[in-house]
């Protein structure tokens, strides 16, 4: 007899997720129940709750963990982890439960949209494409501006995780000195990854490209607040990718309008960001609208890894693809 895998992918679209053929493979070592873009009803779980093993979805909304006796893992489809407010993680550690996340299949584009981002505004091509529709370019190269090339350039990360791994090798092409800043990471370990563990003031003082990759914790909301945003340099450009929770959004907004750095921006403390928001009137940021990850290829990715996540779990092999929540991460998210 077939495990039962509970397929529930709302918010995400099954479509974009899963090939034919990854669904097919799931079908061939699984009895899988629902598997449409609607949320499963509660009544329809509750058929299934005593049989599950494995549920793959878009966020917990499927009540206690304790109330399913046979469940092994949780695979989120979203992008993070389930918070700790709607899901018992210390249930789930306590029984062996596995939670995973997809967050990891997003670095590779995100990390490339973040190259893009920096580069466009270190070259001002934003503002060089508006100025030339509007007949203000200057086309006689007497007067560059401030443009700077990446190349040897310093880059700070404020985050070492999935995204910034995936982002470092693009980065070798350019010689970029990296300094990282991670208080989850040793100086020991950060050091056998060819950065530099510094401290976050001598991040932002030294950087002429600063990325922000770290995950919101209880701990890093409005890390960089306005004092932190003081410190960086004149002629760096800021690019904020991970998530708007680690910045003082209204102290950025007010530095970018007062030029006293560049940004490029795809998060925003709410989205979408109201119109009359004065980070519009900002000429020196580029503003994407939180789609560094939304690409099709990252959402297949995620399908990929996590059919054959669910054919580890199932058969009682260890799962490779997707990020496990620790006891210590989640705890310090709260």
């Amino acid at each position: 007899m077939k495990p039962t895998v509970i397929l529930d992918p709302h918010f995400r679209i099954l479509e974009l997720l899963f090939h034919p053929e990854e669904l097919a493979h799931l079908h061939s070592f699984a009895e899988v129940i629902w598997e449409r873009n609607e949320p499963m009803p509660a009544e329809e779980l509750a058929k299934h709750r005593e049989d599950v093993e494995v549920i793959l979805s878009g966020s917990w909304r499927h009540g206690e963990v304790a109330d399913f006796p046979r469940l092994k893992a949780f695979l989120e489809l979203g992008g993070g982890f389930p918070s700790p407010d709607s899901f018992d993680y210390e249930t789930a550690f306590a029984r062996g439960i596995r939670v995973l996340s997809c967050a990891w299949a997003f670095g590779p584009a995100v990390a490339e949209m973040g190259l893009a981002m920096a580069l466009a505004s270190a070259r001002l091509l934003v503002e060089t494409d508006r100025e030339v529709r509007v007949g203000k370019a200057n086309w006689s190269h007497t007067e560059l501006g401030d443009p700077f090339l990446l190349f040897d350039k310093p880059v700070g990360f404020i985050g070492f995780g999935g995204l910034a791994r995936s982002l470092k090798p693009l980065l070798a092409p350019f010689r970029c000195p990296i300094s990282v800043y991670d208080p989850w990471l040793t100086d020991s370990y950060l050091a056998t990854q060819g950065v530099t563990p510094v401290d976050l003031d001598t991040l932002l003082t030294t950087s002429r490209v600063i990325f922000v990759l770290a995950v919101p914790t209880q701990s890093n909301q409005a890390l960089l607040g306005r004092e932190k945003l003081e410190l960086i340099r004149s002629d760096a450009v800021f690019v904020l990718l991970s998530r708007s929770h680690v910045v003082d959004f209204d102290a950025l907004t007010e530095m970018v309008l007062a030029e006293r750095f560049r940004a490029a921006i795809d998060v925003y403390p709410e989205e979408p960001l109201p119109l009359e928001h004065p980070i519009y009137k900002a000429s020196r940021a580029i503003l994407s609208t939180h789609r560094a990850g939304a690409h099709s290829e990252a959402y297949r990715t995620i399908g990929q890894q996590a059919v054959r996540d669910t054919e580890a779990i199932v058969h009682g092999l260890v799962p490779q693809e997707m990020q496990i929540a620790q006891p210590e991460f989640i705890r310090l998210r709260g």
